[in-house]
């Protein structure tokens, strides 16, 4: 659910400004430009290039692949491996671990 929503608030204004008509095109363009106003902003808050706020899509992208790939092997190992240790999802979930 959390990936279906950080790809709806990332990607999606990115499309309604591509394929929307009226409305649409106009509060995707609205969001986007808030999209990368923050992101801008915080690009030069941290003095790098405000040209990374470009990239946001991408990076939305990249970070619902790696969740969803994460959630996909920690499901079929039946836990996590972190350092060399097997945590089992029954103990995660128990708080044993």
């Amino acid at each position: 659910m959390g990936i279906l929503g950080l790809l709806l608030l990332n990607i999606a204004p990115l499309f309604g400004l591509i394929f929307g008509h009226g409305w649409v095109r106009i509060l995707a363009a609205i969001a986007l430009v808030i999209a990368l106003g923050f992101y801008g902003g915080a690009a030069a808050s941290m003095r790098v290039s405000p040209f990374y706020a470009l990239t946001y899509p991408l990076g939305s992208i990249l970070l619902s692949y790696m969740l969803l790939r994460s959630a996909v092997v920690t499901l079929k190992q039946g836990g996590i491996v972190w350092r060399d240790t097997f945590y089992p999802l029954d103990e995660l979930k128990r708080g044993v671990v």
